[in-house]
């Protein structure tokens, strides 16, 4: 019996939307794609959402704390940060 295991990619994100079509058409089918969105005035958060991405904010600045926040909202057996 083969079992499955559930990957969640934490995507700290501030003004990232030039990057992230790249990035999300990377992540491996089957994992899901969390883009913690830290006060972007680019569009990201929809951008990420129209591309597959769930999409978590955080209104606290810093690269810390979107991690954290991200961390919080996985639900996978295993979380990564990228």
């Amino acid at each position: 019996m083969s079992e499955t295991v559930t990957v969640d990619v934490v995507l700290p994100c501030l003004n990232e939307a030039e990057a992230l079509p790249w990035v999300l058409a990377r992540i491996p089918a089957g994992w899901r794609a969390l883009v913690v969105d830290n006060g972007s005035t680019d569009g990201s958060a929809d951008l990420a959402r129209s591309l597959g991405a769930t999409v978590v904010e955080e209104s606290r600045r810093g690269f810390g704390a979107a991690c954290h926040a991200g961390l919080l909202a996985a639900e996978a057996d295993v979380v990564c940060f990228c």
